[in-house]
Parts: structure tokens; sequence; C-alpha cells
């Protein structure tokens, strides 16, 4: 079955290394403002917070637009024009928990629990993995209960936040990509 957005092969690969990146980036930066080192250490809060968030918001539209350029090479390669269906229905669903993330996000914001921040990203996307199962032919089940798990471990290691994340978006989406790459060079 050919369809037309996927994070299979090199494009779940370049996403899990856009994440690790992004992860560790942001931990550095956390770490930096916490210990009063370097740049981020003078920061107010309030300042930080927003820098905080234009970086999580670069990283999600860097990594959208990387994943929609990808698939539609992707698509010439193999022939089809536009975006079908199913891509569509799986952009309208991660777009709503999307959304729904973002919102969830400045609550806990508001009312202090950013530590909650993670483990609900993770909730969120293991959800939409779970959900799309069938518009997708790669097992997203399976990832979209990894994510969940990790969101349980963020939930516990609260000290571990930004491994966990790291390992779910990175390192979980080389290994997805990676095995639809290899299963694609076998066809």
């Amino acid at each position: 079955m050919k369809h037309n957005l996927t994070l299979n092969g090199i494009t779940g690969i370049i996403f899990g290394i856009f994440s690790i990146i992004f992860s560790w980036f942001i931990k550095l930066f956390l770490t930096n403002f916490s210990s009063g080192v370097g740049v981020a250490g003078f920061l107010p809060i309030s300042f930080f917070e927003i820098i905080l968030g234009v970086i999580s918001l670069l990283f999600i539209l860097i990594s959208y637009f990387t994943v929609v350029l990808i698939n539609k090479k992707r698509r010439k390669k193999i022939g089809l024009k536009g975006w079908d269906s199913k891509a569509k229905k799986i952009r309208k669903i991660f777009l709503a928990l999307l959304l729904i993330g973002g919102i969830i996000t400045l609550l806990l914001v508001k009312v202090g629990h950013i530590k909650l921040i993670i483990p609900t990203s993770l909730f969120l996307y293991g959800i939409s993995s779970i959900v799309v199962k069938k518009y997708t032919v790669g097992n997203t089940i399976l990832l979209g209960t990894l994510f969940i798990l990790n969101g349980l471990l963020a939930m516990v290691f609260t000290k571990q936040l930004f491994m966990l994340w790291g390992m779910a978006f990175g390192v979980y989406h080389i290994i997805y990509g990676s095995l639809g790459f290899f299963k694609n060079q076998e066809n």
C-alpha cells in the first residue's frame, strides 16, 4: 500500500536526529540558566520562558517542514501527486493534539507545574501515534505505546525528563525510521 506521509525511512531518522539535538540544547540552556552560567544565567525568568517557547516553536516548525519536504520528494519518486486522504487525516490528528498540547502547556506554566510539560507531550504524541494506526503502514501502535511508557517514566524520574524526551523523540524515531528504511530496501 502506497501512502505519502511517513516517518518511516530517512524522514524518521532525520526527525530523530533533530529531536536529540533539540533535547540536548534545551537541557544545556536550562542547566546554564539554573546554575547562573553564561548569558542564560543572567536572563530574567520571564524572558527565559519566552526564549524556551520560541526555541520549541522553531523545533516544531523545522521538524514539520523537514518531514513535509522529504515526503514531497518521496511522493514524486513513487508517483503520487498531492496529499492523499490518509495523509490529510494524519496531519489533522497530529495538529489537533499539537494545539491541545500547546493549550495544556500554557495552563501548566500558568499553574506552576512545568515538570509535567514533557510527560504531557510524550502522552499526547503517543496517543496520536496510536490513533493514526489505521491510516499508516508502520507499527505506530508500538511507537505510541513506547511514548506513553516514557511519559509515565518522566512523571516518576523528573530529573531525567530531557533524557526520556530525547530517547522517545530521538532514539525511537531513529529506530522506527531505520526499520522502515531497511524494510524498503528489501522490497
